[in-house]
C-alpha cells in the first residue's frame, strides 16, 4: 500500500527554488529523486484558506465556497477572520468534497496537522487544526487529540501564543515532531502537514529578506528531520511525498486604507474610538485583495456603481470587479454564496490593503513588508510544487501546473475516484 504525505509550506514562492540564497538541502534532495514544477498557479484571492481548500478539492472557490481569509457576516455586519477556524466547522464552510473525505470513505486512515479549514472534520482520523486562539484550541481540539498531545508533553497552554506571527516557528517545530509521532502511532495512509513561519516572516519582513531566508532554511530542516524518522525502505518504496505551497509573495511599499475612503465618502461611520459603527458599505481586506460589501436597504446598484469608480481611481488599486466578472475569476456571486463581497478589489504589486477606518491618509507607509492575495498571474505569486517517491518520475521539471491539479493527482496515487474536478491528474508526474 502506498502512503501519501502532503507538506504545505505556507508562502513558499516558486521563485525560491532557483534562488541560490535559499537553503533547501532536504527539498533539493527530494527534487533529485522526484519532479518539480517551475510554477504552480494558485487561486484568487490568493490567500491561505481558499488556496488550501483548492489544493485538497481540485476546484476553485466558486465551487468549494471558501472565498477568502476574511469575510463580512452580512447578518451581523461584522468581519470574520476565517484563519484559525474560530467560527465555522469544516462541514459548514466547505461546499465540495476533499481528497481526505474520499480517502476516509474508501477505508483509508487519514491525519492532518495544522491544515486549514479542518475544524471538527469527521473524515480525518487524527486532526489537529490550525487554531490561532487559545480558547478555540482548548474548546475545539478533539478530546482524543488533546489527551494525546498532553501525554506527549506538548505545552497546551502556549498554543495561542505560538500561533502569532513572530512565534510560529515554535509551532512549526511541534508540527514536525507531532508528524513523526502520528506516523509511528497511527500509520495514516494520507497525512497532511502545514508549516507556517515562511509566510509569517515574509509578512513581517518581506520576501527575499534575511528573515525569510532563515525561515525557509528552518522549515527545510524540520522537514528533513521529520523524513529522517521514517524507515529508509518505507520512505523510498512506499511513501509518495508532495511538497506544495498555497501562494507566492510580493513585496510591500505602501498600504491602502479603503475604509478611510469609505468614511470620507459618507458610506461608513465610525464612533469616537475609531470603531466602525454603521454605514452603507464596508471593506474587508484579504491582503493583496479585498471585498466591499453593500449594506442596508438603499439602492445597492447605484451605490456599487459609484463606489467602484471611486475605488478604481485610488493610488495602488489594480482592479475592481463587480459580480459580473466573478465567474472568470473562479468566484461565486453573492447570491450563490453570501460570504463573497459585492465588489472585489485588487492592490497593485507593491501595495496591500488594511482594514483601518481611522485617520485621514488613504495610502501610507506599511506595517507589513510582504503580501499575497493578488491574482495568480503575477510572476512572484507562483506557488511551489514537488513530488517524489515510488512511481514518480525522477529529475524532471514541469512548466506551469495549477493548484487544482494536486487533489486529482493525489487521488491517483491513493487509487481513489473523486469525481469531476477543475484540475487533472498530472500524468507527466509519473514514471513511464
Amino acid at each position: 500500500m502506498t502512503r501519501a504525505i502532503v507538506i504545505s509550506i505556507d508562502g513558499l514562492a516558486a521563485f525560491y527554488w532557483d534562488d541560490p540564497a535559499a537553503s533547501l538541502p532536504a527539498l533539493r534532495a527530494l527534487g533529485e529523486r522526484g519532479i518539480v514544477a517551475g510554477r504552480m498557479e494558485t487561486v484568487f484571492p490568493s490567500t491561505t484558506w481558499p488556496a488550501h481548500v483548492s489544493l485538497v478539492t481540485g476546484v476553485s472557490p466558486a465551487r468549494h465556497g471558501v472565498v477568502g481569509n476574511s469575510i463580512l457576516n452580512r447578518a451581523t455586519a461584522r468581519p470574520e477572520d476565517l484563519t484559525g477556524d474560530p467560527v465555522y466547522d469544516a462541514p459548514d464552510l466547505l461546499r465540495a468534497p476533499t481528497v481526505y473525505d474520499h480517502a476516509r470513505a474508501a477505508g483509508l486512515r487519514t491525519a492532518a496537522i495544522d491544515w486549514p479549514a479542518t475544524r471538527n472534520c469527521a473524515s480525518i482520523d487524527f486532526c489537529l487544526p490550525f487554531f490561532k486562539d487559545q480558547k478555540i484550541f482548548e474548546t475545539q481540539t478533539p478530546r482524543a487529540v488533546w489527551t494525546e498531545l498532553g501525554s506527549l508533553g506538548y505545552p497546551l497552554d502556549r498554543q495561542g501564543e505560538w500561533a502569532q506571527l513572530p512565534k510560529r516557528f515554535l509551532k512549526d517545530a511541534m508540527v514536525a515532531d507531532l508528524a513523526a509521532h502520528v506516523v509511528r502511532r497511527h500509520a495514516p495512509d494520507l497525512l497532511l502537514l502545514h508549516f507556517l513561519c515562511v509566510d509569517s516572516f515574509q509578512h513581517l519582513h518581506g520576501p527575499r529578506s534575511p528573515e525569510a531566508y532563515w525561515a525557509i532554511a528552518y522549515v527545510d530542516g524540520l522537514i528533513g528531520r521529520f523524513l529522517a524518522t521514517l524507515p529508509a525502505a518505507e520512505l523510498t518504496d512506499h511513501t509518495v511525498l508532495f511538497v506544495v505551497s498555497d501562494h507566492g509573495f510580493l513585496p510591500v511599499a505602501r498600504e491602502i486604507r479603503m475604509n478611510v475612503r469609505l468614511r470620507q465618502l459618507g458610506a461608513l461611520r465610525v464612533d469616537a474610538g475609531g470603531r466602525v459603527s454603521g454605514g452603507e458599505a464596508r471593506f474587508v481586506m484579504n491582503h493583496g485583495a479585498g471585498y466591499l460589501y453593500a449594506l442596508g436597504a438603499g439602492n445597492h446598484e447605484r451605490l456599487l456603481r459609484d463606489l467602484a469608480a471611486e475605488l478604481a481611481a485610488l493610488e495602488g488599486v489594480a482592479g475592481v470587479w463587480t459580480e459580473a466578472g466573478y465567474a472568470a475569476l473562479g468566484l461565486p456571486t453573492p447570491s450563490e454564496n453570501a460570504h463573497v463581497g459585492d465588489l472585489l478589489v485588487e492592490a497593485a504589486p507593491g501595495y496591500c490593503f488594511v482594514d483601518d477606518a481611522r485617520g485621514d491618509d488613504i495610502v501610507g507607509p506599511p506595517r507589513y513588508r510582504g503580501t499575497h492575495g493578488q491574482r495568480p498571474t503575477y510572476p512572484d505569486n507562483g506557488a511551489f510544487f514537488l513530488a517524489a517517491g515510488p512511481g514518480i518520475a525522477r529529475g524532471k521539471r514541469l512548466a506551469q501546473i495549477r493548484s487544482r491539479d494536486v487533489a486529482p493527482t493525489l487521488a491517483h496515487v491513493l487509487g481513489l475516484k473523486i469525481g469531476a474536478t477543475e484540475g487533472r491528474a498530472l500524468g507527466e508526474v509519473f514514471a513511464a
